[in-house]
């Protein structure tokens, strides 16, 4: 059964990533555009710069992934690349209502995606559920 579905992260995730990235970037980003006004720092208008890639890394890591999941695993599609996972990478999953973690094997970081997101929610547990046990 193959289960195609676009999702970002869980919520929680997406404004840990916003408040952790966002609003330093944004204060970085002020910092280096207001602050030659105020004091002679050489350099500090190298903080506008420096916001700006942080604001990027934000992007990157809070957009909505292409997942593919087949009898041969999860596929990951993301806006930099794209990644297979055989099923034995993962050693369980774990699910709620609002999201989805796949435990990956190893040092790993797991999978996170929100199911409020996807069309159908039960299709994809299903899907998954058919492959992993749940942690």
């Amino acid at each position: 059964m193959d289960v195609e579905f676009e999702a970002g992260p869980p919520d929680a995730l997406r404004r840990r990533v916003t408040i952790l990235t966002g609003i330093p970037a944004l204060l970085a980003t002020v910092v280096g555009t207001l602050g030659p006004f105020v004091v002679d720092v050489p350099g500090l208008t190298n903080l506008i710069f420096v916001g700006g890639v942080w604001l990027l890394g934000s992007w990157l890591l809070g957009h909505r992934d292409s997942y593919r999941l087949s009898e041969s695993g999860v596929r990951r599609s993301g806006r930099l690349r794209t990644r297979t996972y055989d099923w034995s990478d993962f050693e369980g999953y774990e699910a709620s209502d609002e999201a989805m973690t796949l435990y990956r094997s190893g040092p790993w970081p797991a999978v996170r995606f929100s199911l409020t997101d996807t069309e159908e929610p039960d299709r994809v547990r299903e899907a998954v559920s058919q492959h992993l046990s749940a942690a």
